[in-house]
């Protein structure tokens, strides 16, 4: 299903022209990047709430890193 919306993504980005050389394998780059943030951000609230669970957490990350 993903690779169906990947191709559209590649089909659209290609059709219109951009100024920028390599455009879609910059674009690429950086949603590799953004996982990887999304991925540390993560483990770090993870790590923190086994360290602190007594600690109040917003409810959207209780919500998000619900057991």
């Amino acid at each position: 299903c993903q690779e169906g919306f990947l191709l559209a993504f590649e089909h659209y980005i290609n059709y219109r022209k951009h100024n920028v050389a390599h455009f879609w394998p910059k674009l690429l780059m950086k949603v590799t990047d953004l996982r990887m943030i999304g991925a540390c951000h993560a483990s770090r609230f993870l790590h923190m709430k086994v360290e602190c669970p007594t600690e109040l957490f917003p409810p959207l990350f209780l919500e998000v890193f619900e057991d």
